[in-house]
């Protein structure tokens, strides 16, 4: 998942079996499009969720297009 999303620091946490992916605010810019906020942090309870939820922030990011 580290190169799929490259910029997002990908954590499992083995106490409470959770997932995360956090990146700085400066990776992702100062206007993220939802609404205006940026995203530097998802949490999910499986890695395919975690998965999805960054695409979804990923695709929204830049418009469907592949990130740079």
């Amino acid at each position: 998942m580290r190169e799929e999303f490259p910029g997002w620091s990908i954590i499992h946490t083995a106490d409470t079996a959770r997932w995360w992916a956090t990146r700085p605010t400066g990776r992702a810019g100062h206007h993220g499009p939802f609404g205006g906020r940026v995203v530097t942090e998802l949490d999910a309870d499986t890695a395919e969720a975690l998965r999805e939820n960054l695409r979804e922030v990923t695709d929204a990011e830049t418009g469907g297009r592949p990130a740079r």
